[in-house]
């Protein structure tokens, strides 16, 4: 036994920086592997220690008595299994900075998600951060850089990757990140340091806020110096560099100070280290404080003055590790970085030396749901996906919760809710199992791989059937008819008939074609609970519309959706110098600050009111007109706001035309194949399934439900006669809807 158990062992030398430092006195470590984590391994050790000792019974291996044994009796017994059982998980992980060095408790200096996590090669965090949740389009799955100009071979030279860090974003207000190397000041918009600074509330670090396009070190905080200087290169030679110069809302552009922000290296305790809202302690709210430390960019200062990292110091703010910390604007005005706090709250631990360590009850494996749904969920701006959690009416949270059994003693809490894992589980490099986005389309060769899909659970001859999932189609007769077309709509288009969350806090769309600056409508203003009626005053749900997407099978069927988010803004038209053909045009948003300069954050004269709600809008030729001639004059630089502007609102695009009625026309991109970004930001639903009771064609009172879908005679099907918002301001300034059964080119009688 003794030379099988020491030859388990001889690793226990192997992650020592984790456990030294840490605050753990002379004694058991309960890691026998020395991995510096305390898992399945090691209780299989521990398994075998115990059964050569016991209570009085000296065990006759060292290894045991000096990684176990919590008491020094000796002995491994009864004592000592209950300390295993509290000890399982890491081992207090020492905090450390950016150059390595374990941070004493007093210190104002942000850790390293990098070096805390990556230590003594505990973690190979260059792998994980190549994870998409990192890289947000950057990079593929052998970590190749991919952004590139005219990412989809489409001719939108703008779409420089799948993801959010390359894409043209609608959600962002229309940015454009900018080119690696402009030619010119206008044709930077959003630069790489831009987009660390709005998008770190979510982004967990690393990939685009810690390295160039190159594959440099933004900022090495080691040698102090840009990544630019490894290539021989000034501040001059990269002015027009996205990723080392920046552009403000006034057209400004000046060097991006790396330097004084620091670099947003991957931040590990981002998801694997539980929100303390969700621990009983201060309501930090992560992605809010995130977001304001970030945004405060070279700004951030303690209560001293002093320049604070801003983009190094996210995750301090995230884990509310600090005294001081006011937001105003959503922007954080200081911070005043407190370890202390963690200490108190017992997040952290304070060793004899006045180091600090994560406490082994704070690093989550895998994430909580919280850390998901973070942002995920519905709250805030992310209302907009439309979904509850945490919520018994989820059927699948509910269920691998234990909510629906009689013994409320095996119930799983909110807090503690690990469910999101279960059907998207991930694995060492962070691709995380997911379906098949309507609107962002990265690491798309992943989709649906390993996901626990609705098809893999619940159809008869699927190989991962669950046993506890009703079998499809069974015995159920909506199921059986559905069965002979199978290829139409999903199994979410009936079984996710509405959103739970109300139209009062979810988002329908933006304007920024008045001042240039964005206004946000609320849904509640066109959509209620009657799906026929959107003025409806009952604002308790909304409904879905559907729309063609890629099943888990490779079959092309409807899935519901959130309505587009639409977004009106001007453009300009590229016709490609073939004027009389439009399939090859391209149609591109004009950056913000450029309509700010023209703008001036005011309306131009002649925009009127048209319905009355105190607010402008732009929907008549002549206004359309007024803009038009606005933007064909030059900004600062002296370069034109668009050779040919136009105005993108709704579904369609509106320009000048002398022949038409007004002097101004319009046309369906679509009709032209012309892909037109920020028409309609389209966030599917695939949580919150309904029971069968409650999906569309369920049965009620012994009636069919059919009358969901088919109402032959007045042609008023809740799900097909739903009517969805195209264009807020028609010519008379109302709401211009049309009906899913349209939209679709569905038509059931």
């Amino acid at each position: 036994m003794k030379q099988s158990v020491r030859s388990w062992t001889m690793g226990i030398v192997l992650c020592a920086g984790v456990a030294a430092g840490a605050g753990k006195s002379a004694g058991a470590t309960h890691d026998f592997d020395g991995n510096g984590y305390i898992g399945l391994a090691d209780h299989e050790y521990f398994a075998a220690c115990l059964t050569f000792s016991g209570p009085g019974v000296q065990s006759p291996f060292t290894e045991c008595r000096t990684v176990f044994d919590v008491d020094g009796d000796g002995d491994i017994d009864l004592l000592e299994v209950a300390a295993f059982q509290r000890a399982m998980g890491h081992l207090p992980v020492p905090l450390r900075d950016t150059l390595g060095n374990v941070i004493p408790v007093d210190s104002t200096v942000p850790y390293s998600g990098r070096q805390t996590c990556g230590a003594s090669a505990c973690h190979d965090v260059a792998r994980v951060s190549n994870g998409f949740k990192f890289q947000q389009g950057r990079t593929d799955l052998e970590g190749n850089i991919i952004v590139r100009d005219d990412y989809f071979n489409d001719g939108r030279w703008w779409q420089r990757s799948p993801g959010r860090y390359g894409a043209c974003n609608p959600g962002g207000g229309m940015r454009v990140l900018a080119p690696k190397e402009a030619q010119n000041e206008s044709e930077i918009d959003l630069t790489t340091f831009r987009w660390v600074a709005e998008c770190t509330g979510c982004h967990p670090g690393s990939g685009p806020g810690e390295f160039d396009r190159n594959g440099l070190r933004l900022f090495d905080p080691a040698t102090q110096k840009f990544g630019y200087e490894q290539l021989g290169k000034t501040a001059e030679d990269v002015r027009l560099d996205g990723d080392y110069s920046y552009m403000d809302a006034s057209g400004q552009l000046r060097p991006a100070r790396w330097d004084i922000t620091g670099i947003s290296e991957a931040d590990c305790l981002h998801c694997h280290v539980a929100d303390p809202a969700w621990m009983n302690g201060p309501n930090v709210d992560r992605y809010t404080r995130r977001a304001a430390a970030a945004a405060a960019q070279a700004g951030l200062v303690d209560n001293a003055g002093n320049p604070v990292p801003a983009f190094a110091a996210a995750g301090v703010a995230g884990q509310g590790w600090f005294s001081n910390m006011p937001i105003v604007g959503g922007r954080a005005t200081a911070l005043q970085i407190d370890y202390s706090v963690g200490v108190g709250r017992g997040t952290l631990l304070e060793a004899d030396d006045q180091t600090i360590a994560l406490a082994q009850r704070s690093v989550d494996f895998p994430p909580r749901d919280n850390a998901c749904w973070l942002c995920h969920g519905p709250i805030g701006w992310v209302s907009l996906r439309g979904g509850v959690w945490f919520d018994e009416r989820d059927f699948h949270y509910a269920k691998l919760n234990n909510l629906l059994d009689d013994d409320p003693g095996n119930d799983v809490p909110g807090a503690r809710s690990k469910a999101c894992n279960f059907c998207h589980p991930g694995n060492i490099d962070h691709n995380f199992a997911k379906g098949n986005s309507l609107v962002q389309h990265s690491r798309q060769e992943l989709d649906w791989i390993g996901l626990r899909s609705c098809r893999s659970c619940h159809l008869e001859d699927s190989p991962t059937r669950h046993p506890d999932a009703p079998p499809v189609p069974g015995s159920l007769e909506i199921h059986q008819a559905m069965w002979m077309s199978p290829d139409v709509l999903s199994c979410q288009a009936c079984h996710i008939p509405y959103s739970w969350v109300g139209p009062t806090t979810m988002r329908a769309f933006r304007d920024s074609s008045v001042t240039g600056v964005s206004t946000t409508y609320m849904a509640s203003r066109f959509y209620s609970a009657d799906p026929l009626n959107p003025s409806d005053q009952d604002k308790s749900r909304w409904y879905p519309a559907l729309y063609p997407k890629t099943d888990s099978d490779g079959v092309v069927r409807l899935f519901p959706a959130i309505p587009p988010s639409l977004n009106i803004y001007w453009a300009d038209w590229d016709q490609r110098g073939t004027p009389d053909d439009k399939t090859d045009d391209l149609i591109w948003p004009l950056a913000a600050w450029r309509l700010n300069q023209l703008f001036q954050g005011q309306p131009l004269a002649g925009v009127t009111d048209d319905n009355n709600d105190g607010i402008l809008e732009i929907n008549k030729p002549e206004e359309i007109l007024v803009y038009i001639n606005a933007l064909k004059g030059n900004d600062s630089y002296g370069y034109p706001f668009a050779a040919r502007p136009v105005l993108v609102k709704g579904p369609r695009v509106w320009y000048e035309d002398p022949n038409a009625a007004g002097g101004v026309d319009s046309f369906d991109p679509e009709a032209f194949g012309i892909k037109v970004d920020g028409q309609g930001g389209i966030w599917g639903i695939n949580h919150n399934v309904r029971r069968a009771s409650e999906a569309w064609g369920h049965t009620v009172d012994s009636l069919p439900g059919c009358g969901d879908c088919h109402r032959p005679q007045t042609l008023d099907s809740p799900v097909f006669d739903h009517l969805v918002l195209m264009d807020p301001w028609g010519p008379n300034g109302t709401p211009v809807y049309e009906k899913v059964r349209t939209m679709t080119g569905l038509n059931p009688p």
